[in-house]
């Protein structure tokens, strides 16, 4: 046997339609449902469950040509229809696409203006190595506290020789351990010196103490603490 193929298929749909567009003349259209009521059954997605075409169009060759001719135009009208509403869609795919590419482009910093922005901020060198960094839970005596001025600035900070390289949790605390500040820097070894450069802004803090606490940014490292005094911005 034969495989048959789609183009078979297609060939035997057509001949048979074409039997069928000759085989019921009615050239006085007698009994005709008329052109509105083909119109309505063209439409229906099963065309062949509606009434008329049961009572009288699979009987009538007029008929059959006239729902054919009308469900033609209605496919085309929406094949039209979703080729219009996919290129709509495209578009505003598009334009959106473009539209946060722009918005995105002009809203985030380049890598030259988070520079530039950054060699406007004072550097403030703190050296931390004279101190001997308590733990957060310690109880020893209050050391002599570190100043920095109370405005957006780049803190240096000089580390015990030994200490760990890589990314640090770095805070500001009030005297009660609320969390003012909270950012992460990396250590670096430059010269046989560990230091850490972590820009914070303290525009809008009071002037007093706090503490600066920072520790390894891995499971299991303690706070290290020192005394901070923010003085008004000269």
């Amino acid at each position: 046997m034969h495989e048959i193929t789609d183009a078979d298929f297609r060939e035997f749909v057509k001949t048979v339609q074409n039997m069928a567009l000759r085989a019921y003349p009615n050239p006085d259209r007698v009994n005709c449902p008329g052109s509105e009521v083909l119109r309505d059954v063209a439409r229906q997605s099963r065309p062949a469950a509606h009434p008329a075409f049961r009572s009288h169009i699979v009987e009538c060759s007029p008929c059959i040509a006239e729902m054919l001719a009308e469900r033609t135009r209605v496919q085309a009208r929406q094949q039209a229809r979703r080729r219009m509403l996919l290129a709509v869609a495209a578009g505003v795919c598009i334009v959106a696409l473009l539209s946060g590419l722009w918005l995105s482009h002009r809203a985030a910093p380049t890598a030259r203006d988070q520079l530039a922005s950054l060699r406007d901020i004072p550097e403030i060198p703190i050296d931390l190595r004279p101190y001997s960094p308590t733990r957060s839970d310690s109880g020893q005596n209050p050391k002599p506290p570190i100043a920095a001025p109370r405005r957006r600035v780049k803190l240096k900070l000089f580390l015990a020789p030994g200490a760990p390289l890589g990314s640090y949790e770095i805070r500001v605390l009030t005297n009660d351990l609320r969390t003012m500040r909270s950012q992460q820097a990396a250590a670096v070894l430059n010269e046989g010196v560990t230091s850490i450069l972590v820009a914070v802004d303290l525009a809008d803090l009071p002037t007093g103490t706090y503490m600066l606490v920072l520790r390894p940014a891995r499971d299991g490292e303690e706070w290290q603490t020192y005394p901070l005094t923010l003085r008004r911005s000269l």
